[in-house]
């Protein structure tokens, strides 16, 4: 070749390889225009930053960075755990005892000492606020008297756990857990009470105090992964309102200080607020993070991490699309957001596992068993077969969703170990079940149903009019009234002693409504004892379903970890519930990640609540 012609060509290049360069440059501001912070859009505001008092998505998403618990999922696992304040921990052959040995070296940002007698402060503490996720602990653990001979349960005496609450509340905002005196760490090694020191760096849950008695608890470590069990520095609490027995501490609702890889930096509670979290320069897991690189929940942090409450769908999306975040967290993902979010050149949008979506909410229909029509079989069988599911599925959730079969929901353990097929679309079934009941030769077709369902996107209000038309079809009308998620929580409140679905507030009353459940750990007990026993927080006022083998059958499982024992308990509540057509599960919409093409190191796990399904952004980075 001509020297000069080979000239040229090299110049060419080099002009193509510079222009490329700009390209990609100018690519790369485009999807993602800071790295440090990482800026994470977020639907909703936490309703506390207290992991003693938190019991919602955003609130959990925030203190997860901050606080630390003994264990936690072990990278996407939903049944594998790690230890994080915990070195290790052992199970008594009966199940009763667990003894957990804690990390050493473990402090708080501020310094203070994390040890076994913290732990013990934390754990009490959190029972005695008495507040929602309270429950969680008291499946298994209840406050203490300091009686090895006579111990406090759930069961004692009301004036005898008053007295003792009292008394307990008082050691926890008087003694000093970073050095106790020698007659306080005796009481505090009491045997046979729920939470019992060993020495400063042990201490043993003991199993057995709390409601569901004397057994072994299979989803222990899930249970203590929430951040109710997080530890807490008693040195913050006792210098900002000490603790007060059954009242929120105001100021850490909206302060964090933990063991975790961030600090917080800045918090503005209000719509278009937010937070900041920034690594903790002197964050006590560093060394013990090199020794176990596989242990994602204790690595330091490598950003700041700014959470911006956006509530706004249509900004959300804009933000991913010109790179101003690098991930969101939606309130709810419909099938419309999803598309357009998919043609986004920077923002990558993952379909994931049944599992996350039935972690985040597994959806069905309550009928009151106690409300005509609705008291009668026929007509629930009738209203089951009557729903067109695969056309809710394709056309209201734009294929985006699986139906179901209650009470356990898909790809957790003990789900319909009978293979029950969902409710099929039957209309010739359901107009036999309709001309079997009162309902007959349109004997219902002058009542008018009031149909609550949840206001959050157009899939929900497409899939009222589709069930509004099925009904029709079997002489059923219902009218579909939208609702917000505080006033479904309403819903399921009980009023001066009466349900709210009985009374006209939020339009009601709502003798049918769409229902859903969201999980706190991933066990099947926490969803029967929420959507299958009397008194659960899903059931008790919507579909008032009382049946007292499967009240029993859900303390059974509970309480029982023996798999032959638990495939045949939850095999029969599943069967009692589906032949009663107690429920009509309806679907599990499909979860989504979605995030930045230039966000690295998610570690997705389906209990999650940092987005997109990542419990810590401490190994998240952008490049």
């Amino acid at each position: 070749m001509d020297p000069r012609w080979r000239n040229a060509v090299l110049l060419v290049i080099v002009a193509v390889l510079l222009l490329a360069g700009v390209s990609l440059r100018v690519l790369t501001s485009q999807c993602l225009r800071q790295t440090n912070p990482l800026i994470v859009d977020q639907s909703e505001i936490p309703d506390s930053l207290d992991p003693g008092e938190t019991f919602s998505t955003p609130g959990w998403a925030a203190v997860q960075q901050v606080y630390q618990g003994l264990v936690n999922y072990n990278g996407s696992s939903s049944t594998n755990f790690s230890g994080v304040l915990a070195q290790n921990w052992t199970e008594s052959p009966n199940g009763l005892q667990w003894n957990f040995t804690l990390r050493t070296g473990v402090h708080f940002s501020n310094g203070d000492p994390y040890n076994a007698y913290v732990q013990w402060y934390t754990f009490y503490r959190s029972l005695l606020l008495a507040s929602g996720p309270q429950f969680i602990l008291e499946q298994n653990f209840f406050s203490t008297n300091f009686n090895a001979s006579n111990p406090l349960t759930y069961y004692s005496d009301l004036n005898n756990t008053t007295a003792a609450n009292a008394t307990l509340a008082n050691d926890l905002n008087s003694w000093n857990f970073a050095d106790p005196n020698a007659s306080e760490i005796a009481l505090m090694e009491t045997p046979n009470q729920s939470f019992q020191v060993l020495n400063a760096s042990t201490i043993e849950l003991n199993v057995g105090y709390g409601y569901l008695g004397l057994a072994p608890y299979t989803y222990l470590l899930a249970s203590i992964s929430a951040p109710n069990s997080y530890a807490v520095d008693p040195n913050v609490v006792d210098a900002n309102g000490n603790l007060t027995e059954g009242v929120p501490n105001s100021y850490l609702a909206t302060a964090m200080l933990g063991t975790g890889p961030y600090v917080l930096s800045y918090y503005n509670g209000l719509p278009g607020g937010g937070y900041s979290l920034r690594p903790d320069a002197s964050y006590w897991g560093r060394s013990a993070a090199a020794a176990e690189p596989w242990n994602n929940m204790i690595q330091p942090a490598n950003t700041t991490v700014d959470v911006v409450f956006q509530s706004s769908v249509d900004i959300t999306t804009n933000d991913l699309a010109v790179g101003y975040v690098g991930s969101a967290s939606f309130a709810y993902i419909g099938p419309a957001t999803v598309k357009e979010l998919q043609g986004k050149a920077c923002v990558v949008v993952q379909a994931l596992p049944t599992v996350y979506g039935s972690t985040s909410g597994s959806w069905w229909i309550y009928l009151d068993q106690n409300v005509y029509p609705f008291n009668n079989l026929s007509v629930r069988a009738a209203i089951a077969h009557s729903i067109d599911y695969h056309q809710i599925i394709q056309q209201a959730f734009g294929g985006f969703a699986t139906q179901w079969v209650g009470p356990v929901p898909p790809q957790y353990p003990y789900y319909n170990p009978g293979n029950l097929a969902p409710y099929s679309y039957d209309p010739a079934l359901a107009q036999q079940e309709i001309q079997a009941s009162p309902c007959a030769n349109g004997a219902c077709a002058g009542l008018t149903i009031k149909y609550a369902y949840l206001d959050t996107g157009i899939d929900w209000a497409e899939t009222a009019q589709f069930l509004a038309a099925d009904l029709k079809a079997i002489g059923i009308t219902i009218s579909p009234v939208p609702i917000s998620l505080s006033e479904l929580y309403e819903e399921q409140a009980l009023s001066s002693g009466t349900c709210t679905t009985e009374t006209a507030a939020n339009g009601g009353p709502f003798y049918m409504g769409q229902e859903f459940y969201t999980s706190d750990y991933i066990s099947p007990d926490d969803w029967t004892q929420n959507n299958a026993e009397y008194s659960g927080s899903a059931n008790h006022c919507m579909s008032q379903y009382n049946n007292a083998t499967v009240n029993n059958l859900v303390y059974a499982a509970a309480s029982d970890s023996n798999s032959t024992d638990l495939t045949n308990y939850y095999s029969n509540m599943t069967s009692l519930m589906y032949n009663n057509y107690t429920d009509i599960w309806l679907v599990v919409p499909t979860a989504f990640g979605v995030h930045s093409s230039l966000l690295h190191g998610i570690i997705q796990n389906p209990m999650a609540s940092a987005e997109p399904y990542a419990f810590l952004f401490n190994t998240q980075y952008a490049k």
